[in-house]
């Protein structure tokens, strides 16, 4: 296929795709088959681009911001720390020679209903809604790096039912986990493997997943029959993948450096799986285990059967422990809080509600539909709230003055500014699925767990 497009001279075609001519006004590509055709997106806009180079790979950043809230050399700055671990993480070499990041925020129709992004073998689309990138820059470098990992799998290692997709009658993989789970768990432990995160703030995300699938989803199903019936009558379980199928990446990247001394994790066994299959060839859907098993040990094997395509919930704390990492299914704490309202994103707005507002968010005053100003003078925003709590909940001490400033409307109908306050109190409240460092950890456990966090180069 070759693809002719005229443009108005000052547009730029944003793509994955190489350019084979062009002039000012018009821009031509070429694809080999329909497969390159539809999986290379192109967007036109007046150019806000910015390149970086990333070892063997030229990294494009391109941006559609219409109301300039976010430019394509902030987020460069921000991703290019990434994509430089993600490159080390990758052994010093990417497995492309280009890649575009292609994003486009949403600032002039209505909010739409479904926002995300898109992999794609030499590039990512990045539907958003528009917001300050200084509020969205974590998100959005999360979001990246799940998208760019897809380079791995299943762009690189996938079985023949994603190979040869069929379109017209749908055939799913059994090995979701292994797409999706697996890239959903490189996205967050390169950013601690490169020192781009606290060890802590990877156990919490860790954590948040356990509890958000242990909540939420059926922790008894197999993972192998939510995969194949993932656009079928299991549908409502598949935001499990990205939570249980991150948590057996995890538990398998334990397990590996486990039984090889250190030597050799998950990232070492999709390197491998990349090389006996790699872009041109499949696996066959029934005998990934064996495959994997031939290349690392029976017991990871005996692990896929009874966690992935078994029934049995994962036994974390066996896990985990392998790394002095306690797994703790619920405890009783007293800490500080902001009161215990729940803090909603709203076009740009933080909305506060009191459905659960413990006793100190009672003392506060606060009243449902609230806005969030500041917090104890510093102005408060999407992109600091989580970091500021964090912060404030450690450093606050019983009896200290907490102030809040919200918006509120009147018996008039107007609004204004309305200042809260009271002394800060140790709220009792129950943690479940909480992940922690064992500090009696013995010196076989802190040698496994300074090597799956990388990081006896940093201590």
């Amino acid at each position: 296929f070759e693809l002719s497009f005229t443009k108005p001279l000052n547009f730029y075609a944003a793509t994955g795709l190489k350019p084979v001519s062009g002039t000012d006004n018009k821009a031509v590509f070429r694809c080999n088959n329909a497969d390159e055709l539809y999986d290379s997106p192109i967007m036109f806009s007046v150019p806000d681009t910015t390149s970086v180079r990333v070892g063997n790979a030229d990294v494009l950043i391109a941006v559609y911001s219409p109301k300039k809230l976010a430019t394509s050399k902030f987020i460069a700055a921000n991703l290019e720390k990434l994509m430089m671990a993600t490159k080390d993480y990758l052994g010093g070499k990417l497995p492309v020679d280009k890649y575009a990041f292609i994003f486009y925020f949403n600032g002039e129709q209505k909010k739409m209903e479904t926002s995300g992004a898109w992999e794609h073998s030499y590039s990512s689309f990045y539907s958003l809604d528009e917001a300050p990138q200084e509020e969205i820059i974590e998100l959005l470098v999360d979001i990246s790096s799940h998208e760019f990992f897809h380079i791995v799998t299943p762009l690189t290692i996938s079985s023949r039912e994603v190979r040869e997709f069929n379109f017209n009658e749908t055939h799913l993989s059994k090995h979701v986990w292994l797409y999706e789970g697996s890239t959903e768990y490189y996205a967050h432990h390169v950013q601690v493997w490169a020192g781009l995160k606290t060890p802590e703030q990877f156990l919490a995300t860790l954590s948040q997943k356990i509890n958000y699938s242990r909540s939420y989803f059926n922790d008894t199903l197999s993972f192998t029959e939510l995969s194949t019936e993932s656009a079928g009558k299991w549908k409502p379980q598949y935001g499990n993948v990205y939570m249980k199928g991150a948590l057996i990446s995890a538990c398998l990247d334990l397990y590996l450096l486990k039984l090889s001394d250190g030597q050799y994790g998950f990232k070492n066994l999709k390197h491998d799986l990349g090389v006996k299959f790699g872009k041109d060839k499949f696996f066959e859907d029934a005998v990934l285990f064996d495959e994997i098993e031939k290349l690392t040990y029976p017991g990871i094997k005996q692990f896929l059967l009874t966690f992935v395509e078994g029934s049995k919930p994962i036994p974390y704390e066996e896990y985990f422990g392998l790394a002095g990492v306690q797994y703790i299914p619920k405890e009783m704490t007293k800490s500080f809080s902001l009161g215990g309202v729940s803090i909603t994103p709203d076009a740009g707005k933080l909305i506060l509600g009191t459905k659960n507002m413990n006793d100190f968010g009672k003392k506060m005053g606060y009243q449902e539909g609230d806005e969030l100003v500041s917090i104890n003078g510093t102005v408060i925003s999407a992109g600091n709230i989580q970091p500021f709590i964090q912060e404030l909940n450690t450093t606050v001490k019983e009896g200290d003055k907490v102030e809040v400033v919200v918006k509120r409307k009147n018996a008039n109908g107007e609004t204004g500014n309305v200042t809260l306050s009271a002394p800060a109190i140790k709220i009792e409240r129950t943690q479940a699925h909480v992940l922690r460092f064992d500090k009696n950890a013995t010196a076989d456990q802190l040698k496994l767990r300074n090597t799956w966090l990388n990081t006896s180069c940093r201590n």
